[in-house]
């Protein structure tokens, strides 16, 4: 009797399908946002998703898609976000140095548009 292997293609579709819905996602995101909210308001959930993302070391979707292509191919080799390359190389202090810029670039956003 030999041991039958699940087929997990499927994961690795999938994986690519969020791949492929991601972008176009954030950005209706984006677009019906600056429609529905008042731009003060507008303008600070977009500062602090960034800022979550940025915090967080990445996008819930980038590790949803690294999970599912992962289930299909265990070797597989998950590429996170360039704040999280920094933060392996160089460390923390990087990392929190990294979300801080990004942080005051969006208050300064914020403050020179809303001014």
């Amino acid at each position: 009797m030999t041991k039958r292997r699940i087929d997990t293609k499927a994961y690795w579709v999938l994986g690519h399908l969020v791949d492929l819905l991601h972008m176009p996602f954030v950005i209706g995101l984006v677009l019906w946002g600056s429609a529905r909210f008042p731009g003060e308001l507008y303008v600070s959930i977009v500062i602090t998703t960034v800022a979550l993302q940025i915090g967080l070391m990445g996008c819930p979707c980038l590790a949803l898609t690294a999970k599912l292509k992962r289930l299909h191919d265990p070797n597989y080799v998950i590429r996170w976000s360039l704040t999280v390359s920094l933060y392996r190389k160089y460390g923390p202090t990087v990392g929190i140095g990294v979300f801080i810029f990004f942080t005051a670039i969006g208050l300064a956003l914020n403050s020179f548009l809303f001014s």
